[in-house]
């Protein structure tokens, strides 16, 4: 395999991503985020995107999720961005692979203004499911601003284990019947601890600057800068780097490990560097790693 290596960056060129995985030890990855083959059925002048039936590009990708487990560390996170076509089949398999509880969102991100589809609704609109190897550990960094905002910890129905009244430090937690704390005993705890808690009523709230971060993606940041008409030299939809970065920036730390193993236009390595982190990538194409090394020699990184 080919390799590009320069201050903790990694890109191997021309190599099958399962071939890669396979080679990398158990636990190494920090955050896994792919732009992955979408199985648009179309071929490409430097590669082919079509994976066959959904049910062949399941089997296609089935071995490539078990190795991505394997090597994200314990408390690691995986972004799979993808689009209708695949969505709810690798939705299937990544909680096959993944496990339930370690689900945690799916993104949807508006990548493009309205076009003149011909009788059908306008697809605007592609997905990034988030799964994390631990459900009871993983690293997510909350947005914080200079607003505070008093949310409930609370809401109707019994769910077992999360509608029993407890105490916390020095409140008592009472909650109505049919009704339960939406994020269970433990995380009340961990907001009490950060001194966010406030009991009214014998009920809980969180007191805090953080700033939500909807899983609904819209702006014209977010839109893909698409071109019909790109050059040979480049990809015509390189995802907007304000993406990756608030992944990069909310689920992994500074020098963590990023990975990427369907590198494409090369944004996750230009992200992951801005943010000082640490970077493995490949390509099976020579194209998408000499367009990455060249971004990544372009840019301009602050220190």
């Amino acid at each position: 395999m080919k390799k590009y290596y320069k201050k903790d960056n990694q890109i191997i060129y021309n190599c099958d991503n399962l071939e890669l995985l396979k080679s990398l030890p158990d636990n190494s990855i920090n955050l896994i985020y792919s732009d992955i083959l979408y199985n648009t059925g179309k071929d490409f002048n430097d590669y082919n995107d079509n994976l066959g039936s959904p049910k062949e590009a399941i089997e296609w990708y089935r071995p490539r999720m078990i190795e991505m487990k394997r090597v994200l560390k314990e408390n690691g996170s995986i972004f799979i961005h993808c689009n209708w076509r695949l969505d709810s089949y690798l939705r299937v398999l990544m909680d096959e692979v993944f496990g339930l509880k370690s689900y945690r969102n799916t993104i949807y991100r508006k990548f493009i203004n309205e076009r003149g589809l011909y009788r059908d609704f306008d697809s605007q609109v592609d997905t990034i499911l988030y799964y994390v190897k631990n459900p009871n550990d993983f690293v997510f960094n909350e947005i914080r601003d200079n607003k505070k905002r008093l949310f409930p910890l609370f809401e109707h129905g019994y769910i077992k284990n999360q509608s029993e009244s407890f105490e916390v430090g020095e409140y008592k937690i009472e909650l109505p019947e049919k009704t339960h704390c939406i994020f269970g005993k433990f995380a009340v705890q961990e907001i009490y601890k950060n001194g966010e808690l406030v009991v009214k009523n014998g009920l809980p709230y969180r007191y805090s600057n953080v700033k939500p971060i909807s899983n609904v993606w819209l702006g014209d940041e977010m839109l893909d800068n698409y071109s019909h008409y790109s050059s040979n030299s480049e990809y015509d939809t390189p995802k907007p780097l304000i993406i990756i970065e608030t992944i990069i920036k909310m689920c992994s730390n500074e020098n963590d490990v990023v990975a990427d193993f369907f590198l494409g236009g090369g944004s996750t390595a230009v992200a992951a560097k801005k943010l000082h982190r640490k970077g493995i990538y490949c390509d099976i194409n020579s194209k998408a790693c000499n367009i990455t090394i060249a971004r990544l020699e372009n840019e301009e990184f602050s220190n």
